[in-house]
């Protein structure tokens, strides 16, 4: 039986006119083009450049008779020189979250191409997020929340170390398994800048487990239960059992990322975060999540 892989591991050593179909089938390319002169089809023809075809007029009374256009045209990859099937061929990788270096040695590019694309694909993330909002929580089911330094330590003292501390809050909601999260880069800790993400970000109803930071003493103001737990006491609050190590638990697994990657700009953790809570709601679909979100936020017409 074949399977998703095997699909596209085919792919890639198909012939231009199958991973030109394919892309169209995905709406990432034009499936028709009319003439820009005469309003006509144009049509598919094959010729030896990068994509192997390229939309024609064919009509003998058009100025534009016989002259070509990109099959390109109107899609993401219109200004990109890298062959269509080497993005199909990062965009599975992104999507199965191989790391940059081992993506771009995979796809036999160089490490600016692979940088380039997989910083499309994040803000693909970023996109998504700005027209699908996260909302957390609901009647009764807990919600965590902290905050955490995001730093590319130094090591044996050589290099330079980050300006200042970078702090992300974060929310973890328990419903589901794995938690569904959300992150943000925040300037200050204060109550001020935290409990406008809660309020925006969590539903009513929750219930909110913190440690005992100050600026969380104002949570119950907001309308929603507030337990705590004392960390320099206990992980686990003894009498009534909350805990934050959910919450925790998704820092580790983050930093980890970063750290593999050496480090991360602090202009670019953000896109980061949101790849990180793409990826958390696609787990079992990414690819496809990926193919459909470009073709909608990149219509081809």
């Amino acid at each position: 039986m074949s399977t998703f892989k095997d699909t596209i591991l085919k792919l890639l050593t198909s012939e231009p006119r199958e991973v030109i179909i394919w892309l169209q089938e995905k709406k990432l390319l034009k499936s028709k083009l009319q003439c820009e002169a005469c309003a006509n089809p144009m049509t598919f023809h094959k010729i030896n450049i990068i994509d192997g075809y390229y939309w024609r007029c064919m009509k003998k009374a058009c100025e534009n008779f016989r002259k070509g256009k990109s099959i390109r045209t109107g899609s993401v990859f219109e200004k990109s020189k890298v062959p269509l099937r080497t993005w199909i061929h990062l965009m599975y990788l992104w999507a199965e979250g191989v790391q940059l270096k081992q993506a771009c040695s995979l796809a036999s590019v160089s490490k600016p191409t692979g940088v380039a694309c997989f910083s499309f694909f994040r803000s693909v993330c970023v996109t998504y997020f700005q027209h699908h909002p996260i909302r957390l929580g609901g009647p009764q089911i807990v919600v965590e929340c902290d905050e955490s330094a995001f730093a590319h330590k130094v090591k044996y003292h050589r290099g330079r170390g980050p300006a200042q501390t970078v702090w992300v809050f974060g929310l973890a909601d328990r419903s589901v398994k794995p938690a569904l999260t959300y992150m943000e880069v925040v300037e200050k800790r204060d109550a001020n800048t935290l409990l406008p993400i809660i309020r925006k970000v969590v539903r009513p109803g929750t219930i909110i487990h913190s440690d005992e930071w100050r600026s969380y003493r104002r949570i119950q103001e907001l309308g929603f239960e507030h337990r705590t737990v004392n960390h320099s006491v206990s992980f686990i609050n003894p009498t009534n059992g909350v805990h934050t190590q959910t919450i925790e638990s998704n820092w580790n697994r983050k930093k980890s990322f970063i750290k593999s990657m050496r480090g991360c700009r602090r202009d670019l953790l953000t896109s980061y975060l949101n790849q990180f809570m793409w990826f958390e709601r696609h787990s079992t679909n990414s690819f496809d999540a990926l193919c459909n979100q470009i073709a909608m936020q990149h219509k081809v017409g």
